[in-house]
């Protein structure tokens, strides 16, 4: 355990990443593959001194391989490109960390019951690691209304409102 929290002081996580690993996965400390994975971490572009690099490597230390690919494939069957993927990872690497369900229910409600465009969600900031029953789709009934009597700009950002908090949605939206 401890050579692997020494590698990631070496790599620069900072102290509040290594104790957020900790807490939610603190196997990780115990794996052979650490290295490789902070070395395929860094080399996607991740700063190790922010709280995304945390994520990735998270993300690519517990999903297997199989499940990664399942997981793009899920992407690809809406229109992703293995370039987009990547790109939504980058951005937001909670996305691989989402089920194939889940990935596919916020999609389906995204693209299919709104009608929104699926690659704008490589934008959306941590969108797929908010609820969707609880999260998006109240939220998200309120914009297409406000948007359909043209009460909000159709060229306004389509992620700020799920990403405020409840009281901020509440005085700008309702």
């Amino acid at each position: 355990m401890r050579p692997n929290v020494k590698l990631l002081i070496d790599c620069g996580v900072s102290d509040s990443n290594i104790v957020m690993l900790l807490r939610k996965w603190p196997s990780i400390f115990s794996s052979i593959q650490l290295l490789k994975e902070v070395e395929e971490v860094k080399g996607l572009g991740f700063d190790p001194s922010k709280s995304s690099f945390s994520t990735a490597l998270l993300a690519k230390h517990t999903v297997r391989n199989s499940h990664w690919d399942e997981k793009v494939d899920v992407f690809k069957s809406w229109g992703w490109s293995d370039e987009t993927v990547l790109e939504a990872f980058r951005r937001q690497p909670n996305c691989m960390l989402a089920s194939c369900d889940k990935i596919n229910a916020m999609m389906g409600f995204w693209v299919g019951e709104l009608g929104w465009d699926a690659l704008a969600l490589v934008k959306g900031t941590n969108f797929f690691g908010f609820s969707l029953q609880k999260r998006i789709i109240p939220r998200a009934l309120i914009v297409r209304y406000l948007l359909a009597k043209g009460l909000i700009d159709k060229d306004a950002s389509l992620f700020t409102p799920f990403i405020i908090s409840e009281k901020m949605f509440l005085q700008k939206f309702v």
